[in-house]
């Protein structure tokens, strides 16, 4: 039974809105980032008119990293655009697909949950699943057409799963952490003893229970 997906299904009027919406945010997006690379390029040629080399090395460092940032920043927001990125969480297992890093393929990975020995998060927030020696997980990995399609070498038996949706990750981790055998907190639940110490001639006093307050 499927428990959540994402992206979610939606009726075709909201998928032409969708469209739209998602074209304006591409534009607003592509505008800040090149107004980011602009703004670099200003600061690296003001640098070539400083005759201090420390100074003009500062320009050039902080030139560069604002195009950094603004590349990075557009490649980010571009994840959630992404229809070849998918979550789809069953009751019994997993179907999910994210994009690795920078590159134009894709990961893919079908996992039961009857596959997996552990899991855990790292400091990224990213799922790391610990599948068992004799897993039939299928993981693989392709282009962005879906072709060239390459089976997938794990180490130590392990994949991390990056989510573009939050709450896909959630529903695991606190929904189906038995199922994906995910370490769940149990906090202690502190109990009111202050009838120890509150006597009955006080009760008498302060029948609202307020301790004097």
């Amino acid at each position: 039974m499927l428990v959540y997906e994402y992206p979610p299904k939606i009726s075709r009027a909201s998928r032409q809105a969708k469209a739209v919406s998602d074209l304006e945010q591409h534009r607003k997006i592509r505008r800040n980032m090149l107004k980011n690379l602009v703004l670099a390029a200003v600061i690296i040629g003001i640098s070539f008119l400083v005759g201090n080399i420390f100074i003009k090395i500062l320009l050039i460092i902080i030139g560069l990293a604002n195009a950094a940032v603004g590349a990075l920043l557009y490649w980010y927001n571009m994840l959630s655009f992404d229809a070849k990125v998918y979550s789809r969480i069953y009751d019994d297992h997993i179907e999910h697909s994210q994009r690795m890093g920078f590159s134009k393929r894709y990961l893919h990975a079908g996992i039961e949950y009857s596959d997996i020995e552990k899991s855990e998060q790292d400091n990224r927030g990213n799922l790391i699943v610990h599948l068992k020696n004799d897993h039939g997980a299928k993981l693989y990995t392709t282009d962005e057409n879906g072709d060239d399609r390459q089976e997938l070498a794990l180490q130590d038996n392990s994949v991390t799963l990056k989510f573009a949706d939050t709450k896909a990750k959630l529903t695991l981790v606190n929904d189906l952490y038995g199922q994906i055998k995910y370490p769940h907190k149990q906090y202690n639940v502190i109990d009111d003893d202050d009838d120890d110490y509150y006597t009955a001639e006080d009760k008498k006093w302060d029948s609202l229970g307020k301790h004097g307050l």
